[in-house]
């Protein structure tokens, strides 16, 4: 049998060419590192936007010098691209790596580890998350935590906190005998980072974005200036969404 044909019980095979093997396993071999898998894992979660070098010595609890070794590691095998902004290097998924390859890892982490908090013996941590931290997540916030049991925590924030919650999202909380959790504050990456789940509404883009925490998007208009039959429609609806949060995590009292 020669390199261009098969056995007899089976169809001779296309071989793979020496410079498409040879460029598979340079990837193969940049990512065969745990550190160096991790952080094109962590890059392409946050993709598309770019990630700031600045961000990676915190999520990683490693020094800035180790980890720029490992993206340049990433950047040499064509998994990572490079840009520079001012002082700072932001980092992309490259255009000519095939994203499939890190999402099949994610994919099987996400179902072994889905619904796991990051403490199991401690309890479970919901942070919602907007602009303002005066409407949507105050609405989420007070719901949840009106429907959760003692094992759940709620946070609510924004990236640019208004000075109070809006007052027409305060009333139709207190037509349902609630009312907001605290005030309106900023948004702290350490509450991020021990969440289980964060929920954004609006504020996806600049919500920093850690391993093992679980991500998702609520699309919900703002309520700030609307009138209150809108603002009502859009507490039902967050409420909703809550219930279906919460049944699907499997922690109601």
């Amino acid at each position: 049998m020669t390199m261009n044909t098969g056995p007899s019980c089976c169809p001779a095979p296309t071989l793979m060419k020496r410079d498409q093997a040879l460029a598979a396993a340079r990837t193969f071999a940049a990512l065969g590192d745990a550190t160096r898998l991790q952080l094109a894992a962590f890059v392409s979660q946050c993709s598309p936007a770019p990630v700031c070098a600045c961000s990676f010595p915190e999520v990683f609890d490693m020094s800035r010098s180790t980890i720029s070794h490992h993206l340049t590691k990433l950047v040499d095998a064509g998994i990572l691209e490079r840009s520079k902004e001012g002082k700072w290097s932001y980092y992309t998924v490259s255009a000519t790596f095939d994203q499939n390859v890190l999402q099949a890892v994610t994919n099987r982490m996400d179902t072994l580890e889905r619904c796991a908090p990051n403490d199991p013996d401690g309890p479970v941590t919901i942070l919602f998350a907007c602009t303002q931290n005066a409407g949507r997540s105050q609405i989420a916030a007070a719901i949840a935590a009106s429907m959760a049991g003692p094992n759940i925590r709620v946070l609510s924030a924004g990236t640019k906190p208004a000075p109070e919650v809006h007052p027409a999202v305060a009333d139709i909380l207190d037509e349902i005998n609630l009312v907001p959790l605290s005030d309106p504050k900023k948004l702290d990456p350490a509450d991020i980072k021990e969440a289980d789940w964060v929920i954004t509404m609006g504020c996806g883009e600049t919500c920093p974005v850690f391993p093992g925490t679980h991500y998702e998007e609520w699309e919900i208009p703002d309520p700030s200036g609307r009138p209150h039959p809108e603002v009502r429609e859009i507490r039902d609806t967050i409420e909703a969404k809550v219930r279906d949060l919460l049944s699907r995590t499997v922690i109601t009292p």
